[in-house]
């Protein structure tokens, strides 16, 4: 492997760190513009390097991007959990107050 595509990499990998950091602190403006740029950067890698030679050095970029969306799954669920214990507390509250105008 060059120089060049081992600094592509380690770039690539960068992204992905960046991304969960974007993540975990909820700027979805910079996840979107580093996803954008990941991509970008990706297809360039592959285009250069070959599906094939690259196969091998792209196996733990997959790993780590498998595990990124993991938790972004993660992060998602505890999102609708949340969004549906709204929607229950809401009903519960007019119930409430519904059943205190009735009586």
């Amino acid at each position: 492997m060059t120089d060049t595509a081992r600094q592509v990499l380690d770039a690539l990998h960068e992204d992905l760190d960046a991304l969960k950091n974007a993540i975990d602190a909820e700027d979805h403006d910079r996840a979107e513009q580093i996803v954008a740029a990941h991509d970008q950067r990706l297809r360039s890698y592959i285009q250069d390097n070959g599906a094939a030679a690259a196969a091998d050095a792209l196996q733990l970029l997959l790993e780590q991007q498998h595990t990124l969306t993991g938790r972004m799954r993660e992060l998602r669920d505890e999102a609708a959990a949340h969004l549906r214990a709204e929607r229950q507390s809401t009903r519960a509250a007019s119930a409430y107050i519904q059943a205190g105008t009735l009586a």
